[in-house]
Protein backbone atom coordinates (compact mmCIF):
# COMPACT_ATOMS: atom_id res chain seq x y z
CA UNK A 1 0.00 0.00 0.00
CA UNK A 2 0.98 3.67 -1.20
CA UNK A 3 -1.23 6.18 -0.13
CA UNK A 4 -1.67 10.07 0.07
CA UNK A 5 -2.59 12.11 2.73
CA UNK A 6 -6.20 12.18 2.23
CA UNK A 7 -6.08 8.18 2.97
CA UNK A 8 -4.86 8.94 6.34
CA UNK A 9 -8.08 9.25 8.39
CA UNK A 10 -9.77 6.16 7.02
CA UNK A 11 -6.69 3.97 7.70
CA UNK A 12 -7.25 5.62 12.00
CA UNK A 13 -4.21 4.39 13.88
CA UNK A 14 -3.39 1.75 11.29
CA UNK A 15 -1.40 4.64 10.18
CA UNK A 16 1.84 5.27 9.59
CA UNK A 17 2.78 1.06 10.11
CA UNK A 18 0.51 0.58 7.19
CA UNK A 19 2.59 2.22 4.21
CA UNK A 20 4.10 -0.44 2.48
CA UNK A 21 2.59 -3.36 3.92
CA UNK A 22 0.17 -5.40 1.77
CA UNK A 23 -3.08 -4.22 1.59
CA UNK A 24 -4.21 -8.06 3.19
CA UNK A 25 -2.14 -7.58 6.12
CA UNK A 26 -3.37 -3.48 6.70
CA UNK A 27 -7.40 -4.66 6.19
CA UNK A 28 -7.62 -8.54 7.05
CA UNK A 29 -11.35 -7.82 7.67
CA UNK A 30 -12.32 -6.95 4.57
CA UNK A 31 -10.47 -9.38 2.28
CA UNK A 32 -13.89 -12.03 1.79
CA UNK A 33 -15.35 -8.56 0.15
CA UNK A 34 -12.51 -7.03 -1.82
CA UNK A 35 -9.43 -9.90 -2.65
CA UNK A 36 -11.45 -11.31 -5.09
CA UNK A 37 -11.95 -7.76 -6.80
CA UNK A 38 -8.42 -6.74 -6.72
CA UNK A 39 -7.46 -10.55 -7.87
CA UNK A 40 -9.76 -10.20 -10.93
CA UNK A 41 -8.35 -6.58 -11.84
CA UNK A 42 -4.66 -8.19 -11.54
CA UNK A 43 -5.17 -11.20 -13.50
CA UNK A 44 -6.69 -8.70 -15.78
CA UNK A 45 -10.07 -10.22 -15.87
CA UNK A 46 -11.57 -6.97 -14.95
CA UNK A 47 -10.55 -3.66 -16.07
CA UNK A 48 -12.27 -1.80 -13.83
CA UNK A 49 -14.48 -1.34 -10.59
CA UNK A 50 -17.04 1.36 -8.84
CA UNK A 51 -19.22 1.09 -5.96
CA UNK A 52 -21.37 3.71 -4.31
CA UNK A 53 -21.27 3.76 -0.24
CA UNK A 54 -19.89 -0.02 -0.25
CA UNK A 55 -20.63 -1.00 3.65
CA UNK A 56 -17.52 -2.82 5.44
CA UNK A 57 -17.10 -3.90 8.75
CA UNK A 58 -13.48 -2.58 9.70
CA UNK A 59 -11.47 -2.20 12.99
CA UNK A 60 -8.93 0.93 12.78
CA UNK A 61 -9.30 2.32 16.55
CA UNK A 62 -7.84 -0.55 18.04
CA UNK A 63 -10.05 -3.65 18.83
CA UNK A 64 -13.35 -2.04 18.32
CA UNK A 65 -15.22 -2.98 15.71
CA UNK A 66 -17.25 -0.33 12.95
CA UNK A 67 -19.03 -0.06 9.94
CA UNK A 68 -18.35 2.56 7.62
CA UNK A 69 -19.37 3.12 4.23
CA UNK A 70 -16.89 4.09 0.90
CA UNK A 71 -17.35 5.08 -2.61
CA UNK A 72 -14.72 3.43 -4.55
CA UNK A 73 -13.00 3.18 -7.69
CA UNK A 74 -10.52 0.33 -8.56
CA UNK A 75 -8.53 1.00 -11.59
CA UNK A 76 -5.58 -1.42 -13.40
CA UNK A 77 -1.94 -0.25 -13.42
CA UNK A 78 -0.43 -0.96 -16.63
CA UNK A 79 2.97 -3.07 -16.66
CA UNK A 80 4.27 -4.40 -18.96
CA UNK A 81 6.37 -6.75 -17.34
CA UNK A 82 3.84 -7.85 -15.41
CA UNK A 83 2.52 -11.56 -16.56
CA UNK A 84 -1.13 -10.16 -17.22
CA UNK A 85 0.09 -6.72 -18.03
CA UNK A 86 -1.29 -5.28 -14.89
CA UNK A 87 1.52 -4.70 -12.03
CA UNK A 88 -0.94 -2.96 -9.55
CA UNK A 89 -4.38 -1.74 -8.44
CA UNK A 90 -5.27 2.29 -8.43
CA UNK A 91 -7.63 2.68 -5.93
CA UNK A 92 -9.23 6.08 -4.94
CA UNK A 93 -11.61 5.92 -1.85
CA UNK A 94 -14.07 8.78 -0.54
CA UNK A 95 -15.70 7.81 3.02
CA UNK A 96 -19.34 8.39 2.76
CA UNK A 97 -20.19 6.53 6.22
CA UNK A 98 -21.47 10.38 7.81
CA UNK A 99 -23.66 11.01 4.76
CA UNK A 100 -25.37 7.79 4.69
CA UNK A 101 -25.71 7.50 8.46
CA UNK A 102 -27.28 11.18 8.14
CA UNK A 103 -29.73 9.98 4.92
CA UNK A 104 -30.75 7.48 6.92
CA UNK A 105 -31.40 9.08 9.80
CA UNK A 106 -33.65 11.41 7.79
CA UNK A 107 -35.53 8.67 6.11
CA UNK A 108 -36.65 7.95 10.18
CA UNK A 109 -39.63 9.92 11.37
CA UNK A 110 -38.64 12.70 12.94
CA UNK A 111 -38.70 12.31 16.48
CA UNK A 112 -36.81 8.96 16.17
CA UNK A 113 -34.43 11.24 14.27
CA UNK A 114 -34.17 14.12 16.56
CA UNK A 115 -33.55 11.99 19.57
CA UNK A 116 -30.53 10.01 17.79
CA UNK A 117 -28.76 12.90 16.97
CA UNK A 118 -29.87 14.23 20.77
CA UNK A 119 -28.10 11.34 21.93
CA UNK A 120 -25.34 11.08 19.87
CA UNK A 121 -24.70 15.44 20.37
CA UNK A 122 -24.62 15.42 16.39
CA UNK A 123 -25.88 18.63 14.38
CA UNK A 124 -25.81 19.91 11.51
CA UNK A 125 -26.43 22.65 8.99
CA UNK A 126 -26.49 23.74 5.11
CA UNK A 127 -24.29 26.72 3.34
CA UNK A 128 -25.31 28.02 0.68
CA UNK A 129 -22.72 30.44 -0.84
CA UNK A 130 -24.58 31.86 -3.33
CA UNK A 131 -27.05 33.28 -0.79
CA UNK A 132 -24.96 33.82 1.94
CA UNK A 133 -27.31 32.31 4.36
CA UNK A 134 -26.58 29.27 6.49
CA UNK A 135 -29.31 26.50 8.13
CA UNK A 136 -29.62 25.43 10.74
CA UNK A 137 -31.16 22.18 12.17
CA UNK A 138 -32.97 22.41 15.84
CA UNK A 139 -29.89 20.24 16.84
CA UNK A 140 -26.88 22.23 14.99
CA UNK A 141 -28.16 25.21 16.96
CA UNK A 142 -28.20 23.22 20.52
CA UNK A 143 -24.78 21.88 19.97
CA UNK A 144 -23.34 25.54 18.98
CA UNK A 145 -25.66 27.00 21.83
CA UNK A 146 -27.15 29.66 19.47
CA UNK A 147 -31.08 29.88 19.20
CA UNK A 148 -31.96 32.07 15.12
CA UNK A 149 -35.30 32.87 14.15
CA UNK A 150 -36.15 29.96 11.82
CA UNK A 151 -32.45 28.43 12.36
CA UNK A 152 -31.00 31.19 9.52
CA UNK A 153 -27.59 32.45 9.53
CA UNK A 154 -25.64 34.58 8.09
CA UNK A 155 -22.16 33.12 6.05
CA UNK A 156 -19.15 36.20 6.40
CA UNK A 157 -18.87 39.38 8.25
CA UNK A 158 -19.21 40.45 11.70
CA UNK A 159 -22.56 38.51 12.03
CA UNK A 160 -21.56 35.37 11.03
CA UNK A 161 -22.88 33.03 13.53
CA UNK A 162 -20.59 30.41 12.96
CA UNK A 163 -17.10 32.20 13.13
CA UNK A 164 -18.14 33.84 16.24
CA UNK A 165 -19.28 30.78 18.04
CA UNK A 166 -15.55 29.25 16.99
CA UNK A 167 -12.70 29.65 19.38
CA UNK A 168 -10.78 32.84 19.03
CA UNK A 169 -7.89 31.03 18.34
CA UNK A 170 -9.46 28.48 15.74
CA UNK A 171 -11.37 31.35 13.76
CA UNK A 172 -9.05 30.71 10.85
CA UNK A 173 -9.65 27.33 10.03
CA UNK A 174 -13.22 28.44 9.12
CA UNK A 175 -11.83 30.24 5.74
CA UNK A 176 -9.54 27.12 5.14
CA UNK A 177 -12.79 24.93 5.03
CA UNK A 178 -14.18 27.45 2.66
CA UNK A 179 -11.40 26.88 0.52
CA UNK A 180 -11.10 23.03 0.99
CA UNK A 181 -15.18 23.03 -0.23
CA UNK A 182 -13.92 24.75 -3.30
CA UNK A 183 -11.61 21.98 -4.43
CA UNK A 184 -13.03 18.80 -2.96
CA UNK A 185 -16.59 17.13 -2.49
CA UNK A 186 -16.14 16.02 1.27
CA UNK A 187 -13.53 17.36 3.73
CA UNK A 188 -13.17 16.34 7.44
CA UNK A 189 -13.23 19.51 10.56
CA UNK A 190 -12.36 19.53 14.23
CA UNK A 191 -12.32 22.84 15.81
CA UNK A 192 -13.28 24.18 19.26
CA UNK A 193 -16.39 26.41 20.04
CA UNK A 194 -16.81 28.62 22.80
CA UNK A 195 -20.41 29.19 24.15
CA UNK A 196 -22.08 32.10 25.83
CA UNK A 197 -21.72 30.43 29.19
CA UNK A 198 -17.70 30.31 28.37
CA UNK A 199 -17.63 26.54 28.62
CA UNK A 200 -15.16 25.14 25.24
CA UNK A 201 -16.35 22.31 23.47
CA UNK A 202 -14.10 20.23 20.98
CA UNK A 203 -16.06 19.22 17.91
CA UNK A 204 -15.47 17.21 14.97
CA UNK A 205 -17.60 16.72 11.29
CA UNK A 206 -17.75 16.69 7.91
CA UNK A 207 -18.11 19.16 5.19
CA UNK A 208 -19.51 17.85 2.17
CA UNK A 209 -20.25 20.07 -1.57
CA UNK A 210 -23.67 18.93 -2.65
CA UNK A 211 -23.72 21.41 -5.73
CA UNK A 212 -21.34 23.75 -7.29
CA UNK A 213 -21.21 27.11 -9.07
CA UNK A 214 -20.10 27.36 -12.77
CA UNK A 215 -17.17 28.36 -11.97
CA UNK A 216 -16.67 25.32 -9.99
CA UNK A 217 -16.95 27.08 -6.34
CA UNK A 218 -19.15 25.12 -3.92
CA UNK A 219 -22.46 26.73 -4.26
CA UNK A 220 -24.52 24.43 -0.89
CA UNK A 221 -22.42 22.81 1.42
CA UNK A 222 -24.16 20.03 4.15
CA UNK A 223 -21.84 20.17 7.41
CA UNK A 224 -22.07 17.30 10.57
CA UNK A 225 -20.30 17.65 13.64
CA UNK A 226 -20.72 15.65 16.71
CA UNK A 227 -18.80 17.32 20.39
CA UNK A 228 -15.40 14.90 20.81
CA UNK A 229 -15.15 17.22 24.10
CA UNK A 230 -14.92 14.14 26.48
CA UNK A 231 -12.48 12.28 24.17
CA UNK A 232 -10.03 15.62 23.76
CA UNK A 233 -10.07 15.39 27.78
CA UNK A 234 -9.19 11.88 27.53
CA UNK A 235 -6.55 12.22 25.09
CA UNK A 236 -5.12 14.95 27.45
CA UNK A 237 -5.28 13.03 30.58
CA UNK A 238 -3.27 10.42 28.65
CA UNK A 239 -0.60 13.21 28.10
CA UNK A 240 -0.36 14.25 31.35
CA UNK A 241 0.28 10.67 32.71
CA UNK A 242 3.04 9.70 30.20
CA UNK A 243 4.40 13.52 31.26
CA UNK A 244 3.92 12.48 34.41
CA UNK A 245 5.65 8.84 34.42
CA UNK A 246 8.36 10.76 32.45
CA UNK A 247 8.48 13.46 35.85
CA UNK A 248 8.62 10.57 38.34
CA UNK A 249 11.44 8.57 36.23
CA UNK A 250 13.84 11.59 36.73
CA UNK A 251 13.44 11.80 40.43
CA UNK A 252 13.71 7.99 40.60
CA UNK A 253 17.57 8.04 41.38
CA UNK A 254 17.40 10.55 44.00
CA UNK A 255 13.94 8.80 45.54
CA UNK A 256 15.59 5.56 45.67
CA UNK A 257 18.70 6.62 47.26
CA UNK A 258 16.65 8.74 49.98
CA UNK A 259 14.61 5.27 50.95
CA UNK A 260 17.69 3.61 51.32
CA UNK A 261 18.58 5.90 53.73
CA UNK A 262 15.76 5.73 55.85
CA UNK A 263 15.53 2.16 55.20
CA UNK A 264 18.94 2.03 57.02
CA UNK A 265 18.64 4.38 59.36
CA UNK A 266 15.57 2.51 60.59
CA UNK A 267 16.76 -1.19 60.25
CA UNK A 268 17.69 -3.51 63.35
CA UNK A 269 19.77 -5.70 61.09
CA UNK A 270 20.90 -6.05 57.50
CA UNK A 271 17.63 -8.48 56.75
CA UNK A 272 15.56 -5.91 58.02
CA UNK A 273 17.37 -3.05 55.96
CA UNK A 274 16.65 -5.17 52.91
CA UNK A 275 13.33 -6.45 53.96
CA UNK A 276 12.68 -2.50 54.06
CA UNK A 277 14.05 -1.57 51.12
CA UNK A 278 12.63 -3.96 48.56
CA UNK A 279 9.04 -3.03 49.82
CA UNK A 280 9.15 0.01 49.09
CA UNK A 281 10.28 -0.51 45.59
CA UNK A 282 7.96 -2.84 45.04
CA UNK A 283 5.46 0.16 45.90
CA UNK A 284 6.99 2.40 43.71
CA UNK A 285 6.59 0.08 41.30
CA UNK A 286 3.12 -1.37 41.47
CA UNK A 287 1.87 2.58 41.92
CA UNK A 288 3.53 3.03 38.33
CA UNK A 289 1.93 0.16 37.40
CA UNK A 290 -1.41 1.55 38.03
CA UNK A 291 -1.39 4.74 36.72
CA UNK A 292 0.38 3.67 33.32
CA UNK A 293 -2.83 1.52 33.19
CA UNK A 294 -4.91 4.30 34.25
CA UNK A 295 -7.09 1.98 35.62
CA UNK A 296 -7.60 2.59 38.94
CA UNK A 297 -11.28 1.96 40.36
CA UNK A 298 -11.24 3.98 43.81
CA UNK A 299 -9.82 3.33 47.40
CA UNK A 300 -10.62 4.96 50.34
CA UNK A 301 -8.82 7.69 51.21
CA UNK A 302 -6.83 6.66 54.61
CA UNK A 303 -5.35 3.70 52.31
CA UNK A 304 -4.65 6.08 49.25
CA UNK A 305 -2.59 7.79 51.52
CA UNK A 306 -0.87 4.94 52.68
CA UNK A 307 0.09 3.55 49.72
CA UNK A 308 1.25 6.59 48.22
CA UNK A 309 3.39 7.24 51.67
CA UNK A 310 4.72 3.63 52.13
CA UNK A 311 7.67 3.63 49.65
CA UNK A 312 9.01 7.14 51.25
CA UNK A 313 8.71 7.23 54.74
CA UNK A 314 7.58 4.12 57.61
CA UNK A 315 4.07 4.56 58.60
CA UNK A 316 4.70 3.44 61.72
CA UNK A 317 7.64 6.02 62.27
CA UNK A 318 6.79 8.90 64.83
CA UNK A 319 7.92 11.49 61.98
CA UNK A 320 4.14 10.46 60.20
CA UNK A 321 0.51 11.55 61.55
CA UNK A 322 -2.19 10.68 59.55
CA UNK A 323 -5.65 11.31 60.94
CA UNK A 324 -9.40 11.76 59.75
CA UNK A 325 -12.65 9.59 58.85
CA UNK A 326 -13.27 6.85 56.39
CA UNK A 327 -14.72 8.10 53.12
CA UNK A 328 -14.38 6.09 49.86
CA UNK A 329 -12.90 8.41 46.53
CA UNK A 330 -14.10 7.65 42.97
CA UNK A 331 -12.13 6.37 40.38
CA UNK A 332 -11.04 10.01 39.23
CA UNK A 333 -10.51 11.60 41.89
CA UNK A 334 -8.34 8.62 43.72
CA UNK A 335 -5.64 8.64 40.56
CA UNK A 336 -5.41 12.67 40.98
CA UNK A 337 -5.13 12.90 44.68
CA UNK A 338 -2.49 9.64 44.53
CA UNK A 339 -0.45 12.23 41.73
CA UNK A 340 -0.35 14.64 43.97
CA UNK A 341 0.35 13.16 47.04
CA UNK A 342 3.78 11.45 45.61
CA UNK A 343 4.52 14.35 44.08
CA UNK A 344 4.38 15.96 48.09
CA UNK A 345 5.89 13.03 48.93
CA UNK A 346 8.46 12.97 46.76
CA UNK A 347 10.07 16.50 47.07
CA UNK A 348 9.15 16.34 51.32
CA UNK A 349 12.20 13.61 50.90
CA UNK A 350 14.12 15.97 48.76
CA UNK A 351 13.79 19.17 50.25
CA UNK A 352 11.44 19.06 52.99
CA UNK A 353 10.55 17.68 56.01
CA UNK A 354 11.03 13.76 55.33
CA UNK A 355 14.58 14.96 54.60
CA UNK A 356 15.36 15.06 58.36
CA UNK A 357 15.02 12.81 61.03
CA UNK A 358 13.42 15.59 62.94
CA UNK A 359 11.12 16.66 60.37
CA UNK A 360 7.30 16.00 61.15
CA UNK A 361 4.46 15.48 58.33
CA UNK A 362 0.85 15.82 59.84
CA UNK A 363 -1.67 14.39 56.93
CA UNK A 364 -5.36 15.09 57.97
CA UNK A 365 -9.29 15.45 56.44
CA UNK A 366 -12.39 16.53 57.31
CA UNK A 367 -14.94 15.22 55.15
CA UNK A 368 -18.79 15.89 54.59
CA UNK A 369 -20.16 14.12 52.00
CA UNK A 370 -24.28 15.11 52.97
CA UNK A 371 -23.10 18.83 51.73
CA UNK A 372 -21.33 19.62 48.14
CA UNK A 373 -20.23 22.72 49.52
CA UNK A 374 -18.01 21.39 52.26
CA UNK A 375 -16.89 18.00 50.95
CA UNK A 376 -13.20 17.05 51.39
CA UNK A 377 -11.20 18.85 52.82
CA UNK A 378 -7.51 17.76 52.77
CA UNK A 379 -4.52 18.92 54.38
CA UNK A 380 -0.41 18.57 54.16
CA UNK A 381 1.47 19.67 56.63
CA UNK A 382 5.01 19.91 57.03
CA UNK A 383 7.52 20.61 60.16
CA UNK A 384 10.60 20.22 61.47
CA UNK A 385 12.37 20.20 57.86
CA UNK A 386 14.65 22.69 56.45
CA UNK A 387 14.12 26.32 56.39
CA UNK A 388 11.48 26.43 53.37
CA UNK A 389 11.67 28.81 50.55
CA UNK A 390 9.25 29.94 47.38
CA UNK A 391 10.59 28.57 45.02
CA UNK A 392 11.55 31.19 42.12
CA UNK A 393 9.91 28.64 38.83
CA UNK A 394 7.15 26.96 38.63
CA UNK A 395 7.45 23.56 37.19
CA UNK A 396 5.55 20.67 36.26
CA UNK A 397 5.38 19.69 39.71
CA UNK A 398 3.11 23.09 40.45
CA UNK A 399 1.10 22.38 37.69
CA UNK A 400 -0.06 18.36 39.53
CA UNK A 401 0.16 20.39 42.97
CA UNK A 402 -2.48 23.29 42.03
CA UNK A 403 -3.85 23.26 38.53
CA UNK A 404 -4.19 19.52 37.89
CA UNK A 405 -5.61 18.57 41.04
CA UNK A 406 -7.99 21.54 41.29
CA UNK A 407 -9.32 20.86 37.82
CA UNK A 408 -9.67 17.00 38.38
CA UNK A 409 -12.07 17.57 41.34
CA UNK A 410 -13.40 20.90 40.48
CA UNK A 411 -11.66 22.29 43.97
CA UNK A 412 -9.59 24.76 45.32
CA UNK A 413 -5.68 24.62 46.38
CA UNK A 414 -4.06 26.64 48.81
CA UNK A 415 -0.43 26.61 48.45
CA UNK A 416 1.96 28.38 51.21
CA UNK A 417 5.90 27.98 51.57
CA UNK A 418 6.25 29.08 55.24
CA UNK A 419 9.63 28.83 56.79
CA UNK A 420 8.88 26.35 59.22
CA UNK A 421 7.20 23.84 56.40
CA UNK A 422 5.32 23.35 53.61
CA UNK A 423 1.67 23.60 53.82
CA UNK A 424 -0.60 22.67 50.94
CA UNK A 425 -4.64 22.26 51.00
CA UNK A 426 -7.12 20.89 49.15
CA UNK A 427 -11.11 21.92 49.03
CA UNK A 428 -13.19 19.62 47.00
CA UNK A 429 -17.00 19.10 46.33
CA UNK A 430 -18.66 16.05 47.81
CA UNK A 431 -19.22 14.47 44.19
CA UNK A 432 -15.58 13.01 44.54
CA UNK A 433 -17.16 10.80 47.21
CA UNK A 434 -18.17 7.32 45.98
Amino acid sequence: MIYNDGYRPILGDKHPQALGLPFREVWPEVQTVLAPLHDSILSGERSAFFAEDLLLKIQRHGSQWENAHFTISYSPIPDASAPTGVGGVLITAVETTNRVLMEEALRKSQETYRSAMHLGRIGSWEVDFSKGIRTWTREGMALFGINLPDGLGQVGGQSDEFYQAMHPEDRHLLGEYHALASKQDSFPAEYRILKSDGQVCWLAGYGRVLDRQPNGKAHRVINVATDITERKAAERHQRFLLEELSHRSKNLLTVVQSIADQSLRNSNDQKDFQNRFNGRLRSIAASNDLLARGDWHGSSLRELIEFQLAPFVDLSSSQLEIRGPEVNLASDASQAIGLVLHELATNAVKHGALSSSRGQLCISWTADQASNAAGLKLDWRERGGPLVTTPKQKGFGHVVIKSMIEQAVRGSVELNFAEEGLHWSLQAPASIFL
